[in-house]
């Protein structure tokens, strides 16, 4: 068991204005990353600007993250950090802007084709801090950046020790301007996150106890945020529990299937996730009943046909594939390095299975 995750986590309501000086080592200047809307409605924009100025540490911004950044425009903000002389990152927004930042963060720092970021660096990447806006990702506490590439028509994902966040503030006032699809999107991702730790071949008793902590806190919280009532600070401390968890074991099927969803469809990647996860939950019930038995103890679901309408209404707005799409998007699917993490020998019919329960 190999275990690392160095990120420290500040949570609270107003934990940036609050713990302002902790930027103070970071450097004399900082590139903040975010997307075009969410860091400065939030308030959370603002919030970092006020505690970079109180420390005497001057920013430039980068704001040009889309959703499922890709791989390009993470190489135009790791120009301009260079060309500005940041010395750190300070990534505010969702997943999409955490994952942003730390492929920017390894731009600024190598002098590298986009795609050589999938090689091994002779730089680390500079060090960054995070301000989550959705619960969901965990990314402020992974290692990874997940990156659209077009090239090959899917995502891939960037992974360095130093992508870990060096702190993550966790303020739940700044989750309250998130639409209610973005916040059942991002919960759906957390859960995806948690259920496929606990299932994938490397899960160890360390990333369980994450995984299972996850599950319980979000068995409590999905209630609420069904109803219209969602505990924001309980959220975000269930996404951190599951982000700890895949940092150790990573995501299996669920994910990289979704992400044929994601590209191919336009389908937001929590979504994705939470509209396959039931029949991937069927699939777990025949062939290790045992193991999916662990994760429906941790959430509290009576049986898996409960766990599964859970899930369901988590899920915004369906997404309809053809035939032709699902024997498509398995095919693909089923060649991602995560497949071999499945709890069992998953075969592209089984993949096509999950796939054919959005055909219509």
């Amino acid at each position: 068991m190999d275990m690392y995750i160095p990120t420290r986590m500040i949570i609270g309501s107003g934990c940036v204005r609050e713990h302002y000086t902790s930027f103070a080592s970071f450097g004399k200047k900082a590139l903040i990353v975010t997307g075009k809307q969410s860091a400065v409605k939030s308030g959370a924009l603002q919030d970092v600007k006020d505690a970079l100025f109180a420390c005497g540490i001057s920013w430039i911004v980068f704001n040009e993250v889309e959703n499922n950044p890709t791989i390009e425009t993470c190489y135009r903000g790791g120009a301009l950090a260079k060309e500005s002389g940041a010395d750190f990152i300070v990534a505010i927004g969702g997943g999409s802007p955490m994952d942003a930042a730390k492929a920017i963060a390894a731009y600024a720092t190598n002098d590298i084709e986009p795609m050589d970021i999938y090689k091994p660096l002779d730089n680390p990447p500079l060090k960054f801090c995070s301000v989550p806006l959705t619960a969901g990702t965990g990314s402020e506490v992974t290692p990874y950046s997940v990156l659209t590439v077009h090239e090959i028509e899917n995502k891939l994902t960037f992974t360095h020790p130093n992508n870990f966040s060096q702190i993550a503030f966790l303020d739940p006032d700044y989750l309250k301007t998130m639409s209610r699809e973005t916040l059942l999107d991002t919960v759906a991702d957390a859960l995806s996150h948690a259920v496929e730790s606990l299932l994938s071949r490397r899960s160890t008793m360390a990333s369980a106890v994450y995984a299972k902590a996850a599950l319980e806190h979000l068995s409590a919280c999905i209630p609420d945020v069904i109803s219209g009532t969602p505990n924001y600070e309980q959220l975000l401390f269930a996404s951190a529990l599951a982000g700890m968890a895949i940092s150790h074991t990573g995501t299996i099927v669920v994910h990289s299937m979704g992400y044929m969803l994601t590209y191919h469809k336009g389908v937001p990647h929590g979504r994705a996730n939470a509209l396959l996860l039931p029949g991937y939950i069927a699939l777990c019930e025949k062939q290790v009943p045992e193991r999916l038995k662990t994760v429906l103890d941790a959430f509290g679901a009576e049986n898996a046909e409960k766990f599964r309408d859970t899930i369901k209404q988590l899920t915004a707005e369906n997404c309809i594939l053809t035939a032709e799409e699902a024997k498509d998007f398995a095919a693909k699917a089923i060649l991602a390095k995560n497949v071999v993490q499945n709890p069992w020998p998953l075969t592209e019919a089984e993949e096509k299975s999950v796939f054919d329960g959005l055909v219509q």
